[in-house]
Parts: C-alpha cells; structure tokens; sequence
C-alpha cells in the first residue's frame, strides 16, 4: 500500500489516507467500508473480525468453522462448539440455530471460552503485518502494543496534525517529514503527560543538553529508560512536563525500548531543534515489581490410600485461591508441578478465580478418579547480569559509542598506588569532581580532565574517570569536594607525591571532560558506596510507592535489588530521597543482599510501621 509523501512498494489494495478533517482518534484509517485496524494492523470491515498472519500452522482444534481462521475472542454453545465471538453473533442474526449440528440456539445460550483456551490463543506466534519495515513475530496477545508504541512502519500521523499538517506515514519515516512540514516552526498545544497512558509530546530544544539524567538500558536490571532526575532551567524542567520515573520509549522516532545505556545516551545527546519523546509514565496505584504470568494446565491422578496433598488458602490483598503449601509424601508433592503460591484459575473446567478456598477443596474432594488444574505462576522478566558492585573484571557492553566520548573499557577495577617526583611548587595538573553532599548525591572523588604537559600527565599513570583514594595517606573517601580539593592542593608541596587511586571503568577520548555514567559507579568496589538512610511511612492503601527488580533468581546470574521507578504523589516520591536506579541494601535491619526477587517483595509487603531502608544511590547519567 501507498501512503501520502512516502514512497511505499506498491501493493494492492490501493490506500488514499484521509484528509485530516476525517482522521480518526481511534487510529482506524479508513478504505471504502473498510478500515486498517488499530489491533491487527489489517484492513478489515470496522466491526469485522481482526486478521493476523500466523507464522506457523494452528491446531484445526483452535479454529473457528465460520471463518475458518484461528479463534478470536472465543464462545461456546451449549452443545459444545467454539466460535468466534463476532463470527456466532452475526450469524445468528440470520439463524437461531447453531452452525454446526443446526440445533436452537441463540446468544444468551453461549459462554466465554474457558481461560485456557483464550491464553492458549493470546500465545499464537503472528507476523507483524507491516512486512517492508519490521520482521517482527509475536504472541498475538502483543500485537496490539507492537503496533500502537514500537513498530517503525505503524502509520502516524504527524505531530503536527493539529494546525494543518495532513501527512501520515509510517513510524520511521516520521523524523525526515518533521524537518520538512511547512508547520515546523508553528506552535501548537501542548499534550499532557497522562498517566497509565503512552504520551508522545514535542520539545523546543533550544541548547544541547536536555537538562536531566536517565538510568537503566536493556542491558540493566531496569530493562528500560528511566529518567532519575530533571535539573533546574534545563529545556526539560522549563516544558514542565515530564518528571522523574517517566520511561522514555522513543526519541524522535529511535526506539529506545530494546536498546542499551549507552546507545540511549548516544540518541538523547544527539542534537535536533524539535525533540519528539514518547514517555510512560506509571499509575500512582501501579506500584508492583513488573511480573509476567505463566498459565500451566496439570492433571493429578488420584491413588488409593494417598492424599494430592495441596493447602489452599485466600489473600487479603485481592481475590482468588492459591496454594499455600504441599504436604510431605503427598501425591501433588512427589509429582512436582504445582508450587507454593500457584494460583487456581481451574479445577476439572470449572472457573474458580474468584472462588473461595472452601469451594476450591469441595471440587477437589467431588473428583474420583483425577483431578485437572489451571494455574496462574509469576514469573518476572530476566535481564543479564551486567551492573555490578564488587571488583570483578568488568567489560565493555555491546554499544556504539562516537569519537570524543564516554569509552568503556575492560578491565578490572583495581587499586593501584602511583608515586610521582615533582618541583615543589608544580601542580599536579589534573582537575576534579565528586564528593559527599554535592549536588548530584554522594560519590567518591574522581578525575575529570588531565593536563598532558602536567606532572601526572606526563607520566600516562593516571586517566580522566580514575577515583582519588588517598594522597600522601590523607582519605578522601567521605570528603565534600571543597575539602577533598583542600586536602589534595595541601599534599602537592612536596617533591615525592603518592596517590592510590582506583583505575576508571569509563574513560573518554579527546579534550573534553570526562562525565561519568550511571553505569561506571556500579562497576566500583563496595569501598565506595556511601550508603544513606530513608524512613518512609506508608500511605492509607499500603503503598510504599515504587517498583523493584533484582535478585539471586535472574536467569544470568544473582543482581542486587534495584529500585525500578518511583510513583507520583506516593509516600517515595512526596519524601523525595529516593530515586530510579538507587539499590536497596536492606529493609528494617532485614538484608536484601543474596535473596531471590519474590523474597524482597515478601520483606518490603509485610514490614510495617516506620519502614527503614539503606540505600546506595549513583547519580544517572547526564544528557
């Protein structure tokens, strides 16, 4: 198909985009009596049945006989058929009879498929039907989303829609058509950042740097990018709109949902007059560790003599029965599927999800022979184990970094002691930063610029990013930085100068001066961390007001926990002390150190009163 100023392969059907007087807030565009569907992507009658290219065959058993494709949000008949939804409706508008065995029926007759069935359905690999821009292939249940925030070739309309602009095209093709709008330079409103909602807004940039700092990366604990903090009088802070603990999922039209920390600096530092960032940002009861549900269906034969064995028990925070434990030599115990805390979805197909423990126990006890369950199992997103807090060797990620940047490097985080003879009144030639209560937290100090023809320079022992221990003995781990440059201009009046330094897992090439990452303090030794203090109450719902990820259970290795992102108006964010990317060490005395994720979320859920948190928290990085 063709779309309005941007160059398609052409392919039937012919499409000729609406105007903007006829362009539709639901994202359908119409073709004649047919739309392109905002959750397939296809073109299909507005109220048609959605199409999906699968990427592999279905089961015949999943496929409804009307339309004779794959079930889309499936009913049964009494007498034992499944349909499509949509498909049974508009057929018995013309027979009240069922299709198959032509008995009466009529709506009031069917049933929601059982959950089993719609999962087994949602988990239908397809192929994003937006073929000459993305390969993508994904559970159906996710096309949708695939379609609305991430695929480069999902039609957009121009942000610039409002004053005029008609032009619509693909995600991708979105930045060129900007430089070019005859309504560039025209203000229109400005969108709301909503909350539990995807935001695109358009930023005046009037300087290079956005004026805040971002944490996480694909290659992090938090998986996505997070934004720390927002300085005063920077572009960000003067829009007012964003704030901290917003994710930025797109920077004119890079998508940044699957990249790393320092390819997403690498895109937020690149310059444009107009910065177009789609964001998302938390709702204020959305305060859970992101967790993914796994559904198992387990059938248990029953045995003479030998009880299943299964405790069931409710949860006063939500509805459901889950199991709270298996009795030792029970049959449910030695087979080994079911787990402490599966919730019940199904028992012998009859839908217990909002059932209590006693109706759950009496199915159970009715069945002679066996039993067939479905259960709901948590499961969070694994991430690879790359942040670090200790002094193992630490290697370069997988990034691009351009000429007169930020280079990590592989090496180990070692200690080394450097003694240097100078003229008595010879500086040693370097500038510093960092220290404790500075503006931007609590770090160690470190060197930020060199003078190739000073004393140190001339040696090639020392580089920019490298941490200042001690000189002449004298710690400058705890200093504020007005006394760590006291201390270090009080120990230069010497012939002989000796620094222990700890070597710099960043560096940066060129002139300029070096500014850390929020990556580089996590590949230092635990000797400097400065660990703070928070004490929060919880607000009248329970909350605390963030999200945690972390633990020993990740698939590539143990990660501390991390705060993931904190909520607006929530007792964390009112407080104002903790941040995104901060790392929890303990929680009321109790330490967080070498646990599994569900058993952090256990500590913080269950402590009560003044709730007490140590804390380690590394600046973001700057763009």
């Amino acid at each position: 198909m063709s779309y309005e100023n941007i160059p398609f392969d052409p392919a039937p059907p012919p499409y000729t985009p609406p105007n903007s007087a006829t362009f539709s807030t639901s994202t359908h565009y119409k073709y004649r009596d047919s739309v392109i569907c905002y959750k397939c992507g296809q073109l299909h009658e507005e109220n048609g049945i959605h199409l999906y290219d699968y990427h592999q065959a279905v089961d015949e058993d999943l496929m409804c006989h009307i339309c004779l494709q794959p079930l889309v949000n499936p009913i049964d008949t009494k007498c034992g058929h499944t349909y499509c939804s949509k498909c049974l409706k508009n057929y018995l508008k013309l027979q009240k009879q069922c299709p198959i065995d032509r008995q009466a029926l009529t709506v009031s007759d069917c049933q929601q498929s059982s959950l089993l069935v719609r999962r087994l359905l949602d988990k239908l690999l397809v192929v994003c039907p937006n073929v000459d821009y993305c390969e993508e292939v994904l559970p159906r249940s996710e096309l949708e989303a695939h379609l609305t925030h991430r695929c480069r070739g999902a039609v957009k309309k121009c942000i610039k829609a409002s004053l005029g602009c008609t032009f619509q095209g693909p995600r991708s093709a979105l930045q060129s058509h900007l430089w070019e709008c005859e309504f560039r330079d025209q203000q229109s409103g400005k969108n709301a950042v909503l909350s539990g909602e995807v935001s695109t807004i358009e930023i005046q940039r009037d300087q290079a740097d956005l004026g805040l700092s971002v944490v996480g990366g694909c290659d992090t604990p938090l998986v996505c990018i997070v934004i720390q903090e927002i300085f005063p009088d920077g572009v960000i802070h003067r829009d007012g709109r964003l704030q901290p603990g917003d994710q930025i999922l797109e920077v004119n039209g890079e998508d940044l949902t699957q990249t790393t920390h320092y390819n997403a600096r690498t895109v937020l530092t690149h310059y444009t007059p107009m910065c177009c960032l789609t964001v998302y940002r938390e709702k204020a009861e959305d305060d859970r560790p992101i967790e993914k549900e796994e559904i198992l269906k387990i059938c248990l034969h029953k045995a003479k003599g030998k009880q299943l064995g299964i405790k069931l028990v409710g949860k006063r925070h939500g509805p459901g029965v889950y199991i709270l434990n298996l009795v030792p030599q029970g049959l449910a115990l030695l087979d080994g599927r079911l787990h402490p805390d599966d919730r019940l979805l199904e028992i012998n197909g009859i839908d217990v999800s909002y059932s209590n423990q006693d109706d759950a126990a009496q199915i159970i006890q009715s069945s002679p022979d066996k039993v067939q369950f479905v259960i709901s199992r948590k499961s969070r997103p694994q991430t690879p184990d790359l942040i670090r807090s200790t002094s193992e060797t630490v290697c370069n990620f997988d990034i691009n970094v351009p000429a007169e940047k930020v280079v990590p490097m592989c090496r180990k985080a070692r200690e080394l002691t450097i003694t240097i003879s100078k003229d008595v009144n010879e500086s040693l030639g370097i500038s510093i930063a960092g220290g404790i209560s500075n503006t931007r937290g609590d770090t160690p100090v470190y060197v930020t610029n060199i003078n190739p023809h000073g004393c140190l320079g001339k040696t090639g022992q020392i580089q920019r990013g490298d941490i200042l221990l001690y000189i002449n003995r004298c710690n400058l781990l705890g200093l504020t930085h007005p006394e760590a440059v006291s201390e270090v201009k009080s120990n230069t009046g010497n012939k002989n100068v000796t620094l222990k330094i700890i070597e710099a897992p960043e560096t940066c090439s060129g002139s300029g001066m070096f500014a850390p990452s929020w990556l580089y303090w996590h590949q230092l030794p635990n000797i400097c961390q400065t660990v703070k203090t928070v004490t929060l109450l919880r607000s009248p719902s329970g909350s605390l007001g963030f999200s945690v990820v972390g633990g020993t259970d990740c698939l590539q290795g143990s990660l501390p926990i991390f705060i993931k992102s904190v909520v607006l108006e929530t007792p964390a964010f009112k407080d104002g002390r903790l941040k995104c990317g901060d790392m929890i060490l303990s929680v009321n005395n109790t330490s967080l150190d070498n646990i599994t994720h569900i058993k952090a979320v256990e500590i913080l859920k269950h402590a009560t009163g003044a709730i007490s948190l140590r804390v380690v928290s590394w600046p973001g990085t700057v763009v």
